[in-house]
């Protein structure tokens, strides 16, 4: 008779109902009406304190709302980006990854898909926002930021390219990368002196002109350019 425990633990019941609920979720539209908790609770067959428990879960991933009183209930969410994005920062600061090397060897294949997927955007109003950037950039060339203010600029500039790319899930890991990779950057630990300031400020105003130019083969050239330099930025000594 085998008397060991089983490697997995047995699911509880509020995880059931939350996968239960997740899954009804899922294949709604945002804002849709799930049900009243006493209903939710009849139907699926548990009680009001398994679902809450249930509910909670949810509320945190953010798949969930709950509206109290008169036409209130349980309502479809969807988590934002950003919510993503602080999630895998978590998970990535809990195993101390702060290899910039490693980083930018990830970051180079996927920024190149996003930008040859960007030069194709016809959002017009995602278009308007590069000619934008672009245009301000030049027009503070001779005022430029410090690293720790322009790293989050080139984060803006990263979304964006996301968004332009029209595909969730190069949106979703080129904003990760670059969001653990500035971070890196805007600790105040590496060289800002004037070169410096203005190399960054070039290799990023030339991929963002090429993208907004529509050349694809021009916009990977630029990156790879960027990436060099990033690679190159030493640490003060």
């Amino acid at each position: 008779m085998n008397n060991r425990a089983p490697l997995l633990k047995p699911s509880s019941t509020a995880d059931r109902v939350a996968s239960i609920l997740r899954e009804r979720i899922l294949i709604v539209e945002e804002g849709e009406y799930l049900g009243s908790e006493s209903d939710l609770a009849a139907e699926i067959g548990v009680s009001l304190p398994t679902l809450r428990q249930a509910s909670r879960m949810l509320e945190y991933e953010q798949l969930l709302k709950i509206k109290p009183g008169k036409g209130g209930g349980y309502f479809t969410r969807r988590p934002s980006i950003d919510t993503a994005i602080k999630s895998a920062s978590q998970y990535l600061a809990a195993f101390n990854v702060n290899d910039r090397s490693m980083f930018m060897d990830t970051a180079d294949p996927i920024m190149k898909t996003v930008l040859q997927a960007a030069v194709r955007c016809e959002d017009e109003a995602l278009i308007a926002q590069l000619e934008s950037f672009v245009a301000n950039q030049k027009k503070n060339a001779k005022n430029l930021l410090p690293p720790d203010q322009s790293f989050k600029v080139s984060i803006d500039l990263m979304n964006l390219f996301g968004k332009m790319s029209g595909n969730i899930l190069l949106e979703l890991f080129a904003n990760i990368m670059w969001n653990e990779i500035s971070t890196m950057r805007a600790t105040g630990n590496y060289d800002d002196s004037p070169e410096i300031v203005k190399t960054n400020y070039r290799t990023r105003l030339r991929v963002a002109e090429a993208v907004l130019a529509r050349d694809a083969d021009k916009a990977v050239n630029a990156w790879d350019k960027r990436s060099k330099f990033l690679r190159s930025w030493k640490k003060r000594e």
